[in-house]
């Protein structure tokens, strides 16, 4: 009777184990599946501000071309007023002399 007590007894210590030992196959499992999952995110936010600092100078980039090409018929709309005043005056002191 006390053996069959003792081998009832491991053998339940037995089955609590191997559920121990299934439960922990499985949490590893989902834990490698997370750090997967997290290195991977990592990488692409990684990728991401790569792209994001390329995609900043560019637009650094644009906005000096910008600024040039705005300024560009300024400054012809300035030789031409230079221009006519030049014009003006050479005729004021043509007639004046």
């Amino acid at each position: 009777m006390i053996e069959e007590n003792e081998q009832r007894d491991l053998m339940l210590e037995l089955n609590d184990h191997e559920n121990r030992i299934v439960e922990l196959s499985r949490r590893l499992r989902v834990q490698e599946e997370q750090t997967k999952t997290i290195s991977e995110l990592s990488l692409s936010v990684r990728e991401l501000a790569v792209t994001m600092k390329s995609m900043l100078r560019e637009q650094i980039s644009q906005g000096e071309r910008i600024t040039r090409l705005e300024r560009a018929p300024l400054s012809r709309y300035e030789t031409i007023i230079y221009a006519v005043v030049s014009a003006i005056a050479g005729a004021l002191i043509g007639l004046l002399f």
